[in-house]
């Protein structure tokens, strides 16, 4: 049993791996960079209209035989961890006829996000995507492999035990999570009961220069945006987060619930909530008596969401989405606080609502984004200045903390920890015996204990 990281052995975003047994090959997640290498973020508008040798030149991707659209397939599976770009943005170059595995929740949010970007950065995934549920085994050649549900800011994430079923040899792949949010009980049950035997622990490191910061849970946010709405004058408190992030949402719906507020979602987000709802989850969809859809209009263009949706395989509720809507002007009239969330191609319509000037404005997403020197933060900062807003960083991570990848790596007991997802590679050390440190490309042989 072979593995490599063809990237992501030393960086946050692109995870790569690949698992070779027998006859078998696999990738673990198929990610776009977040960097581009130069200290700058990387555009995904700069690999349009290049070959894929032009990509792989660039080191943009990886020199893998048998895994592009360009060659005949060689890969016999990719599997996908979760619906972040950084995991799987990269799967459009793949050869279709290669089987992807991920869960029903990450396909749905994959699919949705496809309605609101440009036509080159869409993926559509092959008609093979296969998948995955919680503990359920499958096998692929000769490898044998079981998916566990995580704790993650993303909806539906998994990791992934891989075993040789020849030789018994075999990896955990942790993909990205954490024990923070409102399904931190996988992380207690994964703990109490974990895969036995495991050689080599592929195990993500996002927090390992980081501080968990002012707000350490979900719980945390939740009691802070509680005193928020009970302590702020102003009629309407702004939200900036992440359309998919589930568990932040339920986090916000909870606060708006217990201060009599309305949550205030766009229609993306409706979307999004309306897609991954079942009898077996309890998301707030725009039904629901205490929310209402912003509908706003754009560039004297009306609404662009509801119209993306309208002609997409997910308008099936939005005939309905009369009684939910809550234009601008309707917030004047309000006799209960609104609290609405809202991201950065907002700004030029939650403009148009009476009376924000001093309104408290959260910024509940990392707060590194704000602080890197992009178009995207100067246009909010600029916004928040110009009307005067209090601004509050509330957020906490989608990553495990130290302590936390301490228990986890204890439960499992791995033969060796192989740090991945991560900037400070070399800080694994500190905390954990043995580590082994891989480059981005190199081989490692579970069988011989090496690399070449």
């Amino acid at each position: 049993m072979k593995l490599t990281i063809h990237r992501g052995a030393n960086e946050i975003g692109g995870s790569c791996v690949e698992v070779a047994a027998g006859n078998t090959r696999i990738l673990l997640d198929f990610g776009m960079p977040l960097g581009n290498g130069l200290g700058g973020d990387f555009a995904e508008s700069d690999t349009e209209g290049k070959s894929i040798n032009e990509l792989i030149e660039k080191k943009i991707l990886y020199p893998i035989k048998g895994l592009y659209k360009d060659a005949s397939p060689q890969i016999d599976a990719i599997l996908i961890s979760h619906s972040h770009k950084d995991h799987y943005g990269f799967l459009k170059y793949a050869h279709p006829n290669i089987p992807v595995y991920m869960s029903a929740g990450a396909q749905k949010l994959i699919n949705i996000l496809n309605i609101f970007v440009k036509k080159e950065g869409r993926l559509q995934l092959p008609q093979a995507a296969k998948i995955v549920c919680d503990r359920t085994s499958f096998d692929v050649g000769d490898l044998h492999i079981t998916p566990y549900l995580v704790d993650h800011s993303a909806f539906d994430a998994m990791s992934f035990h891989v075993v040789d079923k020849t030789s018994g040899k075999n990896i955990f792949y942790t993909g990205d999570f954490r024990a923070a949010g409102w399904k931190e009980k996988l992380f207690d049950r994964f703990v109490a009961n974990p895969p036995k035997g495991v050689d080599s622990l592929i195990m993500e490191g996002t927090m390992m220069g980081r501080e968990a910061g002012k707000y350490p849970t979900e719980q945390d946010v939740l009691d802070r945006m509680v005193d928020i709405l009970r302590e702020t004058d102003n009629k309407v408190i702004f939200a900036c987060c992440s359309g998919q992030n589930i568990d932040r949402i339920v986090t916000f719906y909870k606060a708006a619930r217990r201060t009599k507020s309305l949550l205030v979602i766009d229609p993306y987000t409706a979307c999004v909530l309306n897609a991954i709802k079942s009898p077996r989850n309890h998301i707030p969809q725009m039904d629901w008596d205490s929310v209402r859809v912003f509908i706003a209009n754009y560039y004297g263009k009306g609404d662009v969401y509801v119209s993306k949706i309208s002609d997409s395989a997910f308008k099936g509720p939005f005939p309905d989405i009369g009684r939910a809507k809550i234009k601008p002007q309707d917030f004047s009239g309000l006799d209960k606080k609104a609290l609405i969330l809202m991201r950065g191609s907002m700004l030029t319509a939650i403009e148009k609502i009476p009376g924000i000037k001093g309104s408290k404005m959260v910024y509940s997403q990392w707060q590194g984004y704000l602080e890197k020197d992009s178009a995207d933060a100067r246009r909010f900062k600029d916004f928040v200045s110009k009307y005067d807003m209090c601004l509050e960083h509330v957020h906490t991570s989608g990553h495990a903390t130290v302590d936390k990848l301490k228990e986890f790596t204890a439960a499992l007991n791995p033969e060796r920890i192989i740090p991945i997802h991560t900037e400070h590679t070399e800080r694994f050390k500190e905390f954990f015996c043995p580590v082994k440190i891989l480059k981005d490309g190199e081989v490692f042989d579970l069988m011989a204990g090496g690399s070449h």
